[in-house]
């Protein structure tokens, strides 16, 4: 018979421990052998996470009066990287106790300043009070959230809400962040310089559900879930519950049709993306010769309730990677990201050095903006005599009016009209942007700009069409500056749908969600009962433990397929997958292959 950690007995203090229980945890023992106790501490030691609660907790204490800590937090951070590491990245409580009381060598305790408890339920249960007091204290300095982990009436909820200090609220959310990442950093820190060197700073950006133990409620209850700060995830849009919108909204009016998923949060990761060196409208490097290539590793992560502030939270495990000292590439964002207000996500992104990749909705497709007579379509800048046909490429055959290869040929003929950068980004993002019919390789002719005559019969006339203020700037000039804040919500340096737009998008947007998939298998990091304790603070840093073991075991397997100097590879990298041709894309399914007589 096995034994459940998650079992009621198993988190009940006030009961006792059952001897029946107790006996089958002890039955499962393993003693810690000395390798694992020196990985699991200079796993701690790199993080920095011990002395960072030490001065955190030292700063709440009101005075030096009381007991001292039986259970020190490096201690219960060690014990809890030997759980992780033991049980795939689960971390439940009374196994981490039953490791540092009965696990650990004698020498062992001594270095952890861990006392001798009775090998019995009643000394089981004095070391787990003494965990649970410490774990506790070390997550309530850094939750953000007013509300205690019960049920409350919803008045209270709100009075709680609105008299708690935000500020410190928000210096306890910014320690959590810190915390619970510096965890993931000490998962990278053995591969760093690795990683540096095999990869560009690309990375996708994507939320994925995680559930909680409590059971939600709807926010008509009179009272709140044992779990308050959670919410439920709805599949379709932005994942808000639509009952927590105002009442008479379009959303909310919808709230009986939506289908909730889960009652629990929403975790935002940065995972690494391998883009490649891959030239404009070729091919991607083929299977066989990308063993090297990083693999899909999460750099950092927040923790909130579904679709709140999505963008925001994003932004903010962004500023993370970079303060660690990780380059910035090219970041793919779903839809959910360049639908947010600029100054949210768009200006934060841009300014951390990130140059965004992303697709849109039906709603945001043809003319999305203007400048000096340039049209900002689908994401690039084009000539303000860009044929209408051309204007609405990609919404009609999202509307099934053209066909694929229709599609396929006018946005490769739209791309004839498009605005070609000049020289690189100023430092404060302005870029010149050249007309299509200036300088000296011209790709439209026009009677404006008259080198751009005669230059063969190959390149489509424009006719600029006459009006009482004349020819627009664009026109008028051979270049113009676009300030960096200038169609900032949907410009892109790829031109949508061309072969190094879906070369990089894919490419970075299957990493993120193989990572997802990968943790929800391996890790189980969407099952409830990985992570019992209630509060964002709890469950940020229990999933800390289990991203980082996800981390640990993709680096590992990597790491067998390099040789190195003392010997070959251990196994061969997987290469499964074909990539397809980028450019045989289409936003209906990629174009059909051709037939042998073709």
């Amino acid at each position: 018979m096995s034994i459940d950690f998650n079992a009621p007995e198993a988190h009940s203090c006030a009961a006792g421990f059952s001897s029946a229980w107790f006996a089958q945890l002890r039955d499962r023992r393993q003693p810690v052998k000395a390798s694992e106790l020196f990985h699991a501490r200079r796993f701690i030691d790199r993080s920095g996470v011990a002395p960072l609660l030490n001065d955190a907790l030292r700063q709440t204490r009101k005075s030096n009066a009381g007991r001292v800590r039986t259970v020190t937090p490096y201690a219960l951070f060690v014990g809890m990287t030997l759980a992780a590491f033991r049980n795939h990245g689960r971390v439940v409580l009374a196994e981490v106790i039953d490791l540092l009381a009965y696990q650990l060598t004698p020498t062992a305790r001594a270095q952890l300043s861990l006392p001798v408890w009775p090998d019995t339920a009643a000394g089981f249960e004095a070391a787990y009070q003494a965990a649970r007091r410490v774990f506790h204290a070390c997550e309530s300095v850094m939750d953000p959230s007013a509300l205690p982990k019960r049920r409350l009436p919803r008045a209270e909820a709100l009075r709680l809400e609105q008299d708690a200090d935000h500020e410190q609220l928000a210096v306890r959310g910014q320690l959590l962040v810190e915390v619970t990442n510096r965890i993931v950093e000490a998962s990278l820190t053995p591969a760093r310089r690795m990683i540096e060197e095999r990869w560009d700073g690309s990375v996708a950006v994507d939320a994925t559900p995680i559930r909680t133990f409590s059971r939600g409620v709807s926010t008509t209850d009179a009272l709140t879930s044992t779990n308050p700060d959670a919410a439920f995830y709805v599949r379709e849009g932005d994942h808000r519950d639509p009952s927590d919108t105002p009442k008479g909204s379009e959303k909310a009016k919808r709230a009986k049709k939506a289908k909730r998923a889960l009652y629990g949060y929403e975790a935002t990761l940065i995972v690494t993306g391998a883009t490649s060196d891959t030239p404009r409208g070729e091919m991607p490097l083929p299977a066989q010769t990308d063993e090297h290539q990083l693999p899909a590793l999460t750099l950092a992560f927040t923790v909130h309730k579904p679709g709140h502030d999505p963008a925001g939270n994003a932004v903010t495990a962004l500023r993370n990677v970079r303060r660690r000292g990780y380059t910035a590439g090219w970041l793919a964002a779903d839809r959910a990201y360049n639908a947010a207000v600029p100054e949210t996500f768009h200006i934060p992104v841009r300014d951390l050095g990130y140059r965004p990749i992303w697709d849109y909705r039906i709603d945001q497709l043809g003319i999305q903006d203007s400048h000096a007579g340039a049209l900002l379509v689908d994401g690039t800048w084009y000539c303000p005599s860009l044929p209408e046909l051309l204007l609405t490429t990609t919404a009609d055959i999202l509307n099934k009016k053209i066909d694929k290869a229709t599609w396929h040929a006018r946005i490769h003929a739209r791309a004839t009209y498009r605005l070609r950068p000049k020289a690189a980004p100023d430092p404060r993002g302005a870029r010149r942007m050249l007309c299509p019919a200036a300088g000296t390789h011209p790709t439209v002719a026009c009677h404006l700009k008259s080198r751009s005559l005669g230059k063969g019969n190959h390149l489509p006339v424009v006719d600029i069409t006459p009006t009482p203020a004349g020819p627009p700037a664009i026109c008028r000039k051979e270049s113009l500056t676009f300030s960096r804040d200038v169609g900032i919500r949907y410009w892109q340096e790829l031109d949508h749908g061309l072969a190094p737009w879906v070369h990089h998008y894919f490419r970075l947007r299957n990493r993120v969600e193989h990572f997802n998939g990968y943790a929800k298998d391996q890790e189980a990091v969407e099952r409830s009962r990985t992570r019992r304790i209630r509060g964002i603070a709890a469950q940020s840093l229990l999933l800390a433990f289990q991203i980082a073991h996800a981390n640990h075991r993709k680096l590992t397997a990597w790491l067998s397929t390099l040789p190195t100097e003392a010997q070959p590879a251990r196994r061969r990298p997987s290469n499964r997958h074909k990539p397809k041709n980028p450019r045989d894309w289409t936003p209906k399914g990629y174009l059909p292959a051709p037939s042998p007589e073709s």
